[in-house]
């Protein structure tokens, strides 16, 4: 099995899980561990015999890496995609401020931190990768980064990179639920069904949560609040965001950041910008020249507060439409 011709506008996010849903149909098994650096995946066959692993700070990327560790992919994709997987600098960096997969709440605390400082932070697409940039209060850039998949990531590899920043979110590092879950034994196993990404928790053999979602981030999160992890403040705000979220009325068989992805793409085209900030949720706010068009909020992915505001605001003012390219005109 390999995959041929990626769809590169839906980004590394769009591909890895475009990627799950043929290894899933094809009886191939994807798994997932929470580890101090991260989270280790694996890609196994019927009989259970390991086709590839990876390593990432998260589950998705981890599972990218395992999928091109396995040569699912044709070399020509491996090689884009390779660029936008963490380094193990990058990971040992950001597992001293949170670790064992965990990257909301680090990120939360630097964007807070960040514009507590009169600072922004701005996404945009790079390659099939996501980046961002961190700028003082002068509009000065302190330093950048990229990955492959959601900016929450790529936030939580930039404020690693500077040392005081990473200092000050470390102190406040306390036991999470991947530490749990590590500890416990606890595998994540996720799966292609029925239009949606699956995931199962499983602990000495036996299933002890499982849900779906829209991806393989929210689709996790919601199995690990089913096996009982998790506070219950974040736990009510996720179920909130899910019942706010329009676009379950129109499933489109993609994950959330694929179709985050199209839109940041299409954006930087033309010449729309977006900025993350928090409040209870990951907020952004699409700006073209000097004016907030829209604003949209999020959980475990920036993306996903993309997609919401683009689905609650005017998509004209955000993907600026242009010319029917090959209409036929008389």
């Amino acid at each position: 099995m390999k995959i041929r011709g990626p769809d590169f506008s839906e980004g590394a996010c769009g591909i890895c899980h475009a990627v799950l849903k043929e290894l899933t149909e094809t009886g191939l098994e994807a798994k997932t561990m929470e580890c101090p650096e991260g989270v280790r995946a694996l890609i196994s066959d019927r009989s259970g015999r390991t086709m590839g692993e990876g390593m990432d700070i998260t589950w998705a990327p981890a599972i990218l890496d395992a999928q091109i560790d396995a040569g699912l992919m044709d070399d020509d994709t491996a090689d884009k995609l390779r660029p936008f997987l963490t380094s193990g600098t990058d990971r040992r960096k950001v597992a001293e401020m949170s670790g064992y997969g965990r990257v909301v709440n680090t990120a939360s605390a630097v964007i807070t931190h960040l514009w507590s400082e009169g600072g922004f932070i701005e996404i945009l697409r790079q390659g099939p990768g996501i980046k961002v940039v961190f700028y003082s209060d002068r509009g000065d850039k302190i330093v950048s980064a990229a990955s492959g998949f959601c900016p929450v990531c790529a936030i939580n590899i930039a404020a690693s990179r500077v040392p005081a920043i990473r200092k000050r979110i470390s102190s406040s590092r306390s036991r999470n639920t991947g530490m749990e879950k590590y500890e416990r034994g606890i595998i994540n196993r996720v799966s292609w069904k029925r239009r949606r990404i699956h995931a199962e928790l499983i602990e000495d053999g036996a299933v002890i949560g499982r849900n779906w979602g829209c991806c393989i981030a929210y689709a996790t999160v919601r199995a690990e609040i089913d096996a009982g992890f998790g506070s219950r403040k974040w736990n009510i705000l996720f179920r909130n965001y899910c019942d706010m979220c329009p676009l379950k009325h129109f499933w489109l068989e993609k994950p959330m950041g694929a179709l985050g992805n199209r839109i940041l793409e299409r954006m930087g085209r033309a010449g729309v910008r977006e900025t993350v900030r928090m409040e209870d949720y990951i907020t952004v706010d699409i700006i073209s020249g000097d004016d907030r068009v829209a604003c949209g909020i999020g959980t475990l992915c920036s993306l996903s507060a993309t997609v919401n505001a683009f689905l609650r605001s005017d998509a004209s003012l955000i993907l600026k439409p242009g010319p029917a390219e090959g209409f036929p005109y008389p």
